[in-house]
């Protein structure tokens, strides 16, 4: 035990570093007591490989001056780690859904293949205080959300597992996957799980921010149908979260972005029995807005007589189709089409119908977005009048800017009705703060993309300026509501203000607990954080 901490000791002499000396910081002291709790494979350093090592740094630079996160690069190797260097010829970026996210350039990339690798890489950040980001599906739609400037990327691509259980109850799913990783694999067993929507979304992000799904209606969002999740601390201990161990982390994931308390390296999903589902868009001239706004609103009090129901609409100008225009997505968990629960919607004369009959994987194939675009999101009480109104606004605000090359905007509504809202009360409840108290409520989320940065202000603060807009109208007529998603969310929005000051108290007083240090505060900086 000691001896490995001497070889740890010796890394630093090399590299002209200190090794801290305080107790109270040193993020190796309490594991080398007790090693075997955790898991790690620190032990399994020897003496001659380390040397070899440190020998090969010397050899092969300078180093003095060394960054901390050199440091950490070069020692993330010694734990048996696919490591790359950013800098070296033969290094591959990983692909990323916002340019925002691309051109943000690690300082190296490690290729984790287990979560005994993560609680290294982790440590080995605690060591060198080098910070860290995490990809999942990186599907985020602003720079540092799962990418970092000079510093470790985690890449989980490596955890790809997609496992289901004898009794056909329960899947086992890795972080690297994306939704049609997983819908790949499970639909042609006759099952699935609640999900995303789209295929290129990453499993880990969706989870830990929510997971809006076409199940939802009868099972509640993505996170509150996660049974466990394996979970690596900022100790290094590798531990299971669920209603019946760690109950008060598994409540802080739920909603709460693994970010602020662990990187989690395996979903245990609930896991039921599923054919073919009816679905997919139709799409209709602007002259037919305010009837969708009336389909819709209308569904969303409804949905709780049918929980297999599911809709949004979208609003947008796409000039292949003539301009503006409006889109639904109806989907029914069942093989039946254009189910009673969408007579209103059916009555509405379509420019367009793509709906039909597929796998849940299809579906998530059609609606995959691969327009490089920018989010923010609000949310509002159900009232058909604000919805036209706001309909209104968008048309008037996307007018100013067609001109831009590229430009594709979009928003869509999209539900949380009563009996979604009622499925997240399950095993102990979520961290969102939503109730049904507040009646149906609708996601209002910004979807607008364009190809050139040189209009990035004009359009950004043409999106400030709908959004702003809408929700004065909403707060004219009491409707406005202060829940923000966070997978929708733009950075500079306060989403965890939105989950309630009592929830807020919660969720810092669990990350305390799990992270007394402000590891993940410190260390891993991107994403939406606890202040």
């Amino acid at each position: 035990m000691h001896l490995v901490k001497a070889h740890l000791v010796l890394a630093f002499c090399h590299l002209g570093l200190t090794f801290p000396n305080n107790k109270a910081t040193d993020p190796f002291e309490e594991l080398l007591s007790n090693p075997s709790s955790t898991g790690l494979n620190l032990l399994d350093i020897s003496s001659a490989d380390l040397e070899a090592q440190l020998q090969t740094l010397k050899a092969s630079s300078s180093l003095h001056g060394f960054s901390k996160c050199q440091v950490a690069c070069a020692l993330l190797p010694l734990f048996a780690m696919t490591v790359s260097n950013s800098n070296s010829s033969g290094y591959e970026p990983l692909p990323y859904w916002s340019i925002q996210q691309a051109e943000v350039k690690p300082g190296c990339r490690v290729d984790v293949s287990s979560a005994k690798d993560i609680s290294n890489t982790v440590l080995i950040s605690r060591l060198t205080q080098c910070p860290f980001a995490v990809k999942s599906g990186g599907h985020a739609a602003f720079a540092g959300a799962s990418s970092i400037q000079d510093g470790m990327l985690i890449n989980l691509a490596k955890l790809n597992m997609v496992s289901l259980s004898s009794d056909r109850t329960v899947t086992q799913v890795g972080p690297g996957n994306t939704w049609h990783d997983v819908y790949r694999q499970l639909d042609p067993l006759g099952v699935s799980v609640v999900g995303g929507r789209e295929a290129g979304v990453g499993v880990g992000g969706l989870l830990l921010g929510g997971g809006i799904s076409y199940f939802s209606g009868r099972f509640g969002w993505g996170c509150d149908n996660v049974v466990n999740y394996e979970v690596v601390l900022a100790s290094g201990a590798i531990v299971n979260a669920s209603p019946t161990s760690h109950a008060d982390l598994y409540w802080a994931l739920r909603g709460g972005s693994g970010t602020n308390f662990g990187i989690v390296s395996r979903f245990d999903l609930a896991t039921f029995e599923q054919g073919l589902l009816w679905g997919g868009s139709k799409y209709y001239n602007a002259d037919q807005n305010n009837k969708l706004v009336d389909a819709y609103t209308k569904f969303l009090t409804d949905a709780p007589t049918d929980n297999f129901a599911h809709l949004y609409v979208s609003y947008g100008y796409a000039a292949q189709l003539g301009g503006f225009i409006g889109v639904a997505g109806p989907t029914y968990g069942k093989a039946i089409g254009n189910a009673t629960i969408f007579e209103t919607l059916n009555k509405i004369p379509v420019l367009g119908d793509e709906t039909g009959f597929a796998s849940m994987g299809d579906l998530a194939l059609a609606l995959n977005q691969t327009t490089l675009a920018r989010f923010k999101t609000v949310t509002f009480k159900n009232d058909p009048a604000l919805f036209k109104g706001i309909v209104k606004i968008f048309t008037e605000e996307a007018s100013t800017v067609l001109t831009v090359p590229g430009l594709a905007p979009f928003f869509a509504f999209q539900p949380i009705s009563d009996n979604i809202v009622e499925h997240m009360q399950k095993n102990g409840g979520n961290a969102l703060g939503l109730s049904t108290a507040d009646g149906p409520l609708t996601i209002m989320n910004l979807n607008w993309g364009w190809t050139n940065e040189v209009y990035d202000a004009l359009v950004l603060e043409t999106v400030d300026r709908f959004v702003s807009r809408s929700v004065a109208l909403a707060e004219s007529k009491g409707l406005n509501h202060s829940f923000i998603y966070m997978n929708y969310a733009k950075l500079e929005q306060d989403v965890f203000g939105g989950y309630g000051a009592k929830n807020v108290a919660r969720l810092k007083r669990i990350q305390h607990k799990f992270d007394p240090k402000g590891v993940f505060k410190s260390l891993q900086p991107g994403y939406f954080k606890l202040k």
